[in-house]
Formats: C-alpha cells, sequence, structure tokens
C-alpha cells in the first residue's frame, strides 16, 4: 500500500528527494536559516502529520502519510 502511494507522489510531484532538497531551500529561505535537509524535511511533515492524527486519530490516510515519510528519512540517509 504505502509503495503505491509513493509511486502515485512520484509521478504527481517527481523526484521525492529532490521535492524535498527545494521544500527545505524554501523554508530555509523563510525562516532566513541554513536549508532545512531533505530528511529534516520528512521529519517535520511526520510531525505535521501527528498533530492531525491528534486531531483525528482515526484517519487513515495520516498514518498511510507518517509510514511514507519514515520510509523516505530511512531512504535519505541510507538505513
Amino acid at each position: 500500500m504505502i509503495d503505491k502511494i509513493l509511486e502515485e507522489r512520484q509521478e504527481q510531484y517527481g523526484d521525492a528527494e529532490d521535492n524535498f532538497l527545494a521544500i527545505g531551500r524554501i523554508w530555509g529561505a523563510l525562516l532566513r536559516i541554513d536549508d532545512i535537509k531533505p530528511h529534516e524535511v520528512a521529519l517535520m511533515m511526520d510531525a505535521l502529520k501527528t498533530v492531525r492524527i491528534f486531531q483525528n486519530p482515526v484517519h487513515k490516510d495520516s498514518y498511510d502519510d507518517k509510514e511514507g515519510y519514515i520510509r523516505l528519512i530511512r531512504e535519505f540517509v541510507g538505513i
């Protein structure tokens, strides 16, 4: 299931690491700090989903997204 979600996102948005690198550059610029690394962006997105789960603990999509972010983090850092 997560593989399918990640494949769909790849088709929609392109390479995940490239995408998260661009997000990290924009976030860093907005915050006036150094670029945020792709794995850090994914950790922050995971944290966002955690907050959403506190608001709605039965929304399955949030758990799927968290699982996808963790898989991407592992890929980005090579574990």
